[in-house]
This record gives C-alpha cells, structure tokens and sequence, in this order.
C-alpha cells in the first residue's frame, strides 16, 4: 500500500543528501510513504532450503522522486521494518537505513475476512503515522515497471589513509507477478514528534493510494554501485 502526496521541497532539501536532486512536482517533491506486509524466501535453492530462509516481516518506507548522479528513480530515506532478520541485511548488504518500529495493518483491503475501515500504522519512539484508506477504489490500474532504488552511501576508510568516498547504490526490483493495482483516496495524520523532522514532510493537498495486492518482486538480481557518485 502507498500514499503518494507531496512534501515542501525546501524541507527535502534540508533534510536529504546534497547528492540527491528532487523532482518537482506542482507544490512540493512527489513522496510516498509505502507499507508493506511481506513473506519472502530465497529465489534459489532446495525446497528445504527455501524454508529454512523464508520468513516475514512488515516494512514502512518514506522515498521521493528524483535523480542522483543523473540516474532517476526513488530515493528511500527513512525505513522501518518490525522484523530484525530483514533489518539486518537491509542494512548490512544494502546499507539502508532500517530502523525496527512498530508496524500495525488492519482492514478489509488488507484481509477480506475483516470489516471496518483500513489503517496502516507506522509507531516509532519520536511519533506515529497513521494512513486510513477509503475500502471503495476510485479506478482499476495497470502495473508498470518498478522504479530504480537509489541510495546514497558515504564510504570511510579506517585510519585516514584515503579520504572518503561518495557512492551510489541502484538496486533495480524485478517484478515477476504484478498482482492487482488500484487507486483510492487515503488520509495521512501525524500523532506525537510536533517538533521534529517529521513534521516538515506531511503532505501539501491530497493524498493518494495505490494499493497492490498478490505481487511477487524479485530483489538482488540487478545491483550496481556508481563509485565516486
């Protein structure tokens, strides 16, 4: 599920990697806050060695449209994720910046045996985020291709001995089933953390969310590193 909206672009710049070049929407940075609730396990591999390394766990990510070192895609600045597995080598082998929060999901666009209204909540220890998405789509979506994942990274060398480095990770998702696609209307409310960063980033003019449904993406098989980005 995502909620796209835009953010005030002063604030982006302020906040985001000097590196990283906004797209300019109508009144701010195109933004989206994505929560996910996701099985995974290994793309190779015995059955049983699939089983040993599935797992699950729930993800919530703030990422702007942009551009860095002219390669255009999203660039996901801030990550939380309840599970310590995938918090691991999100940050050990991608070096993302995951942070473990407490995720809750609710509803019947996210189970069909509940009723009421659907809400995704995102609890950190500085505030919480809460997303209501109204259940009725506005229209029915096609899929397109995944965007590029980018991500920053400043490398240090130990002792001095080499001054540090700027470089650019891409990761390029593929999609292998592209599942269902549909728009609806959302809110997004802040509650705690006035006087923080997150404050500058709540949406300018409405919210919009895709929600996607029973999609399989394969992540890894397309990395690169842009050294000195």
């Amino acid at each position: 599920m995502t909620a796209w909206f835009e953010t005030d672009a002063e604030a982006v710049r302020k906040l985001l990697s000097p590196s990283f070049l906004p797209l300019d929407g109508i009144d701010g940075v195109p933004t989206r806050l994505r929560f996910y609730d996701i099985t995974f396990e290994p793309r190779d591999g015995s059955p049983e060695e699939k089983a040993r390394g599935a797992g699950t766990f729930r993800e919530a990510v703030i990422a702007f449209k942009g551009s860095i070192a002219q390669v255009d895609g999203e660039f996901s600045a801030w990550m939380w994720s309840n599970g310590d597995v995938y918090n691991a080598w999100g940050r050990e082998v991608f070096g993302w910046p995951m942070v473990r929060a407490k995720i809750d999901i609710d509803g019947s666009l996210f189970d069909s045996g509940r009723s009421g209204q659907t809400t995704f909540s995102l609890v950190t220890d500085e505030f919480s985020l809460h997303l209501e998405v109204n259940d009725e789509p506005i229209e029915e979506l096609s899929p397109g291709p995944s965007p590029n994942w980018l991500t920053p990274r400043r490398v240090l060398f130990p002792g001095g001995q080499e001054a540090e480095r700027r470089d650019l990770l891409i990761v390029r998702p593929a999609v292998l089933q592209p599942g269902v696609f549909s728009r609806h209307a959302g809110n997004l409310s802040q509650e705690g953390g006035s006087d923080t960063w997150i404050s500058s980033l709540m949406p300018i003019g409405e919210v919009v969310v895709h929600s996607s449904r029973d999609f399989l993406i394969s992540v890894g098989d397309s990395v690169e590193t842009v050294r000195g980005a």
